[in-house]
């Protein structure tokens, strides 16, 4: 009995400390019957309060873009601003974190990345989602706890973003994680007018995107990067529209590959196309 508890924590170890940011759904459930996790829905409130994983809290990912934090100082969110909302669901620098969505990955790699950001190292995303889970024949609940509040001191990593101003120098390859029409210019997407940015390479997020797993295997992901151009050895820049969820993904995937020459551009296409000044291509 006591090999077998064993066993059911040497995946969650490793993980913390091995490659994966990834936690499999018979990993979760073990985690969660053993109350060794925080775990965090990224999905919206709707859906949220609709159904969600036993234990689960809610922290939409939308909530989580700051422009003006991207505006001044080139950051992906205030990290007092990020801090709060871990305090109110009773998340403190020590929690083991799981952050799912419900499935596709953007909102559980908006999480994951702005934990990361402030510094919080222990958080992985749930594979296949919410879709997985329920596949599976798992429990959801309409429930919702009632966590103690938590102090939370961020430790941002202030390297991890580029900002505007270094962007526009940087011979880092620019990727444009967003749909071929906002890329082409034909959809603004919300911006203040559409296309790309200057010499970005267009490579729609969801090219990555698995059935009934966050990512396709590991092999379909290296060709298709390969195909597109994006190796390993090359400096990459990830941007969607708002910085968060598509670029974010796509930055979640290339990590998980072992890519280290990668980054987010937090102010992303609403950012760079605020300003007319700016070039810009269709």
């Amino acid at each position: 009995m006591r090999l077998f508890a064993l066993l059911l924590l040497l995946p969650w170890t490793l993980g913390w400390a091995g490659p994966s940011l990834l936690i499999s759904t018979d990993e979760l459930a073990a985690a969660l019957a053993q109350g060794r996790v925080s775990l965090v829905d990224a999905e919206s409130p709707e859906s949220y309060a609709r159904a969600h994983l036993p234990g689960a809290l809610n922290l939409p990912y939308l909530e989580l873009e700051d422009a003006e934090e991207n505006a001044k100082t080139g950051l992906p969110i205030f990290p007092r601003l990020a801090a709060s909302k871990l305090e109110a669901l009773g998340i403190s620098r020590t929690s083991e974190v799981v952050v799912y969505d419900a499935g596709d990955g953007r909102g559980a790699s908006a999480v994951w990345y702005i934990l990361g950001f402030i510094g919080h190292d222990k958080v992985r995303i749930l594979d296949g989602g919410y879709r997985k889970w329920l596949k599976e024949g798992r429990a959801v609940t309409q429930a919702v706890p009632q966590p103690a509040k938590t102090a939370y001191v961020p430790q941002p990593r202030t390297d991890w973003a580029v900002k505007t101003a270094e962007l526009a120098a940087s011979p880092a390859l620019r990727v444009d994680a967003r749909s071929i029409a906002e890329y082409s210019g034909k959809d603004a997407g919300g911006a203040r007018q559409g296309g790309h940015l200057p010499g970005a390479r267009s490579f729609a997020w969801n090219k990555l995107a698995g059935e009934l797993a966050t990512f396709k295997d590991d092999a379909a992901m290296r060709r298709a990067l390969t195909a597109a151009g994006l190796t390993p050895d090359k400096e990459i820049v990830t941007y969607c529209n708002g910085g968060l969820g598509r670029s974010t993904y796509l930055y979640a995937a290339l990590k998980h590959l072992g890519y280290q020459k990668v980054k987010v551009y937090p102010g992303s296409w609403i950012e760079w196309a605020s300003d007319p000044a700016r070039p810009i291509e269709r």
